[in-house]
């Protein structure tokens, strides 16, 4: 195998080289034939009569098997975004919903968008097998929207409105359990109401994370009518690009082995709307276009094909 992946760089290909590596790459990504012969860009018969060695014109298909070997390997040096690590943003984001989950109180935390607070949210429910996590898209935005979530989590099978919202209650009822809640800002009042009434009759901790609407929302316009609502929050924590240190980008690039100067061009965008997400997109990007060769002046040209200033 060895030997087929130095052949890859090479300027020549054999037609035995490339039925070579047809056949391994089909067995290693378990793709179809048919699904690989799109990616060549030939008929499925075309491919089956190249690999059984009947194909009268080999030659056509070799510098396409090259091509697609090639693509292939980049692939397979390419860096996926980087593993989470704790940052000054991931611990604010656990504290919040820890002290949701010790103290059964509801907590926000809300702020700009793309600083790894969905990261956080994520790590604590891979290690805290109490935690329910739901994320809020606009068709989920209402009461019913968040009791059929809750349920799916749940193993609810009523389907009664009040009858769901009864089951869900028993159930968390003294169970040690939290619930978090990401991208709130797309609920409604009405359905953060019905979480602060889950929250009470339950007596488990909320914790509602998302951008600076759902605090809005929980304030309201100092009206009586929400001053229920707001007067749940035990904790707030309002988060932001500015709270990005430059030993955050350091840890999670850590693995890359980057130079300063490269560190701080990331820094920089993170400073940026783009925030943290912005410079991991960046990062990857560069790795895919320009394999280790990671520096200060490839995520330079990699954010100007991205069109995103310095």
């Amino acid at each position: 195998m060895e030997d087929l992946n130095n052949s890859i760089n090479n300027i020549e290909m054999s037609v035995e080289q490339a039925i070579d590596f047809l056949r391994s790459y089909i067995e290693r990504t378990k793709k179809t034939q048919t699904a690989v012969a799109g990616e060549l860009g030939i008929s499925s018969g075309a491919l089956s009569s190249f690999l059984a060695g009947n194909y009268k014109t080999p030659h056509t298909i070799v510098p396409k098997v090259k091509n697609l070997a090639e693509v292939s390997e980049k692939k397979k040096i390419t860096l996926s975004d980087p593993p989470f690590v704790e940052t000054s943003v991931s611990v604010m984001v656990e504290n919040a919903i820890k002290y949701s989950h010790l103290r059964g109180r509801i907590s926000v935390v809300y702020g700009d968008a793309g600083i790894g607070k969905t990261q956080a949210f994520r790590h604590y429910l891979a290690n805290n097998s109490l935690a329910i996590g739901i994320t809020i898209s606009p068709t989920y935005a209402s009461i019913t929207g968040v009791n059929e979530l809750l349920a799916e989590q749940l193993g609810v099978r009523e389907r009664v409105a009040r009858k769901i919202t009864n089951e869900i209650v028993t159930r968390l009822k003294d169970s040690g359990r939290v619930i978090i809640i990401d991208e709130a800002q797309h609920l409604t009042v009405r359905a953060l109401n019905h979480i602060r009434c889950l929250a009470d009759e339950s007596g488990i901790g909320i914790c509602l994370i998302g951008n600076e609407d759902v605090y809005s929302k929980l304030k309201g316009t100092g009206k009586a009518d929400f001053a229920q609502l707001f007067s749940r929050i035990g904790m707030r924590e309002p988060v932001s690009i500015n709270n990005i240190k430059r030993e955050d980008v350091q840890r999670v690039f850590q693995d890359a082995d980057l130079p300063d100067d490269a560190v701080d061009i990331l820094y920089k965008i993170c400073h940026t709307n783009y925030g943290l997400r912005g410079a991991v997109n960046v990062f990857v990007n560069t790795a895919a276009c320009f394999g280790s060769e990671i520096t200060a002046a490839t995520i330079a040209r990699m954010m100007r094909q991205m069109n995103i200033g310095r």
